[in-house]
């Protein structure tokens, strides 16, 4: 009995938590703001449809490691994984709860397990990168001064680590034995070995799969995509016409560098971040002027997010033992306890 009232309070308390969050003056802002509810729907079912796509990703890294998992598993963990990142500073908080699982039932296979949760992280700012570096060569930013400057070095910074990532990338998963043995090698240099090994190692795991690991970078640009549709769709759902609200290429350059910012690990699922650098990115980044507000925008976005999380919710309730005791396990992880 105390176990289902726990599973019940623990998700309720999560999500009074989110919307204790926000404030009434944005609660105010919110209901004064004539909305298209068929747009903000719509905005729902893009990012439904992009979370979904996401867990699809992660079930396909983790069927290259030769781990069994079920398309259902997936979308159960990875709704429970997502639930739990509102409560971590950051938006990586369910990693950790995902790994451990993976671990636990796959004995032998651990260092694959958390190979296939990290490569899925990372795969994921893959599309950003991607998404960024491409929006912001088609697009010219009309800002001058800082805002300008500050753009010009976001898109210098997302070409330079894309052009690096996918160079890494090609070689630790194509290369062979060599490679195998200069990262070992390179253990022994004192700081930098331990960062290039955590950085190969969990590569190399894929190098017997390369199109699936090159499959989960094309998701991942999609995946991406569609979040900036939805809040595109967010923003025609609370803007009209009059408001000039900024274009749908424009959106390419704002979501994805909010998103950026947003995991970062400052507030829980970046809540907070993602408002501020959405606001900073709607003065600068449109052509023509727009009356559109950014931090409004993303906080429905964010409201948005906030419904993703009742799937989350539904499967946290009819979790099995196994989830449970994973779910304890990362607690104590996180905690710095033995889980």
């Amino acid at each position: 009995m105390a176990m289902a009232a726990l599973k019940f309070l623990v998700p309720v308390a999560i999500l009074s938590f989110l919307l204790w969050k926000i404030t009434p003056e944005q609660w105010e802002a919110l209901r004064e703001q004539p909305k298209n509810y068929g747009l903000l729907l719509a905005a729902l079912g893009v990012a439904l449809m992009a979370m979904s796509l996401s867990f699809a990703r992660w079930c396909l890294l983790v069927r290259c490691q030769g781990i069994p998992l079920s398309m259902l598993e997936a979308f159960r963990l990875g709704a429970i994984s997502n639930l739990l990142s509102f409560i971590s500073a950051g938006s990586v908080g369910g990693d950790l709860f995902k790994a451990i699982f993976l671990a636990r039932r796959s004995p032998g296979k651990r260092v694959e397990a958390v190979a296939s949760v990290v490569v899925d992280r990372a795969s994921g700012l893959y599309g950003l990168l991607a998404i960024v570096s491409v929006a912001l060569l088609l697009i010219a930013p009309t800002a001058e001064g800082e805002g300008g400057e500050n753009l010009a070095r976001i898109a210098q910074a997302a070409v330079t680590l894309l052009i690096i990532g996918t160079v890494l990338t090609a070689v630790l998963i194509v290369g062979g034995k060599p490679i195998d043995r200069l990262i070992h090698r390179s253990e022994t240099i004192p700081k930098i070995g331990e960062v290039v090994r955590r950085v190969a190692e969990p590569l190399r795991t894929f190098h017997t799969h390369p199109w699936g690991f090159l499959w989960s970078l094309v998701m991942s640009v999609g995946v991406q995509s569609m979040m900036v549709v939805s809040m595109y769709l967010v923003c025609l759902g609370l803007y009209g016409p009059d408001a000039n609200p900024p274009t749908f290429a424009e959106h390419f350059v704002i979501v994805p560098v909010g998103v950026l910012a947003s995991a970062l690990p400052i507030a829980p699922a970046g809540m907070g971040v993602l408002e501020a650098a959405v606001e900073g990115m709607y003065k600068v980044v449109p052509a023509v002027p727009t009356a559109a507000s950014g931090t409004l925008v993303a906080l429905v976005f964010e409201v948005v997010k906030i419904v993703m999380a009742l799937v989350g919710v539904v499967f946290y309730w009819t979790a099995g033992r196994e989830v449970r005791r994973s779910l304890e396990a990362a607690e104590a992880a996180e905690e710095g306890q033995e889980p």
